[in-house]
């Protein structure tokens, strides 16, 4: 073959994975006229200045997805990528200090937060620091998208719907793709704000996201619970109790160990001590720009390393 192969003779014959959070597909094809197969591996290179100018300009074909409070999600095709599938942007605007530092890449430390630590430390900078709400209260008022509704429990006339209902909607992170499949199921509760406050009393609630959650997206998309990756984040992003659902072969940020808790594990905790998420000592990861690490680091807790750069130089 030439050093520069002619893929107008490229044949695909099959995908052989394709790695979403990666952003690379790798396929098995053949030339024509040779009769040994080939894999091709191709792999996004990483964002930097100018990939966002090429897409942060007039040219650009924007096609709103959402619009939802100070949220907004487009695709988005570049003039000079007609031909290639969309970007997905999403865009906070006006945005706060909280979000920017969500965003800020920066050092991160393990917290093991105890009974004690979060009732009089955690619990205050959730009171002070909570970002708005306003857009899930939106939903749940049917006030903003309503058609994005993949599910309510509503629509099956539950008498217990304000205690144990959900919406499922699809996540901002979620493209549309089947292999990518991310929702979001948000509680119809408004006294329940992470996985702190659960106790025997939100058994129900919780298998009712569950096996309603799960019954619909099979219904819906055709994946099967075994398939699926249910969990709660901790710390979670937003104050409002929700659970999570991805497909198992989609790798979306937040599923790592020291912020996800399968659904499945947190129910069997409940059941085997009601009070289990009050007393329990929870590890997590934390940024050091967030006003809780400064909580922390008050408290003697936690305290600034030293950067990376200045490590490799000892």
């Amino acid at each position: 073959m030439d050093p520069q192969p002619n893929f107008d003779q490229f044949c695909l014959k099959r995908i052989l994975m394709n790695d979403t959070q990666r952003k690379m597909i790798a396929v098995e094809g053949n030339f024509k006229g040779l009769p040994e197969p080939a894999v091709v591996v191709i792999e996004k290179y990483a964002f930097d200045e100018a990939s966002v100018l090429n897409v942060c300009n007039a040219q650009t074909k924007l096609k709103k997805n959402l619009d939802n409070d100070i949220y907004k999600s487009f695709s988005c095709v570049p003039q000079y990528d007609e031909n290639i599938p969309s970007n997905k942007m999403d865009l906070i605007y006006p945005a706060t200090d909280k979000h920017i530092l969500k965003f800020l890449s920066q050092s991160m430390y393990c917290v093991q937060e105890t009974e004690e630590m979060y009732q009089t430390i955690t619990l205050l900078h959730i009171l002070d620091n909570s970002l708005s709400l306003q857009w899930v209260y939106n939903c749940l008022e049917y006030k903003s998208e309503k058609e994005r509704i993949a599910y309510d429990t509503a629509s099956e006339n539950q008498k217990d719907d304000e205690d144990n209902g959900f919406l499922l909607l699809p996540d901002l992170k979620w493209s549309g793709k089947l292999n990518e499949l991310y929702l979001l199921a948000i509680i119809k509760k408004r006294n329940i704000k992470s996985l702190r406050d659960l106790t025997t009393d939100h058994l129900p609630l919780l298998k009712n996201i569950l096996n309603k959650g799960s019954a619909a997206i099979y219904k819906l998309y055709g994946v099967q619970q075994s398939q699926l990756r249910t969990y709660v984040h901790y710390q979670p992003s937003f104050y409002h109790f929700h659970v999570h659902f991805t497909y198992l072969m989609h790798t979306p940020p937040g599923i790592n160990v020291g912020r996800a808790h399968l659904l499945t594990t947190i129910i069997n905790n409940i059941e085997m001590q009601g009070n289990y998420y009050q007393k329990a000592t929870l590890d997590y990861v934390i940024k050091e720009s967030d006003p809780l690490f400064s909580r922390f680091e008050e408290k003697g807790i936690l305290r600034k390393a030293k950067p990376i750069e200045e490590i490799n130089n000892v």
